[in-house]
């Protein structure tokens, strides 16, 4: 506390030594580690998460407390996306075939014949869409 004058410096020196020496250190079955599990996948931040422990810290506090997650969020969560990208490949499939009809019937007879050629056609498709927009979301 002496070294960083307390307040909103001590909060930032401590967010790293709090992610170091506490949440990487929790044992895996305790029941804080599930807690700090559980605000992860409701999508809170590690550095928020160690902002407001630290904070917590600093007040001497035994609560802390974070901000909710906004709702941009929910909607740009990894479940969206690959919501998302599902979508865009069954509407992408589907305009190929409904193509494949008029240009080239016989091709578009054996695609909808056989359906896992679809489905193997798909999954790489939405594999690359999800990466990519998650690239471009999740940039930090």
């Amino acid at each position: 506390m002496d070294q960083t004058g307390g307040g909103d410096a001590f909060v930032e020196a401590a967010a790293a030594v709090i992610r170091k020496s506490v949440i990487q250190a929790l044992p895996y079955a305790s029941p804080s580690s599930k807690y700090v599990h559980e605000l992860r996948r409701a999508g809170m931040p590690g550095e928020m998460l160690d902002r407001a422990l630290a904070r917590a810290w600093l007040d001497a506090s035994d609560h802390f407390q974070v901000p909710r997650p906004r709702r941009r969020d929910f909607l740009t969560g990894s479940v969206a996306l690959l919501m998302y990208s599902t979508l865009v490949t069954l509407a992408a499939l589907f305009g190929l075939v409904r193509y494949l009809r008029h240009a080239h019937p016989d091709l578009a007879s054996v695609l909808l014949g056989l359906p896992p050629l679809l489905a193997i056609m798909g999954v790489p498709m939405v594999i690359v869409l999800f990466l990519a927009m998650r690239k471009m979301v999740h940039r930090s």
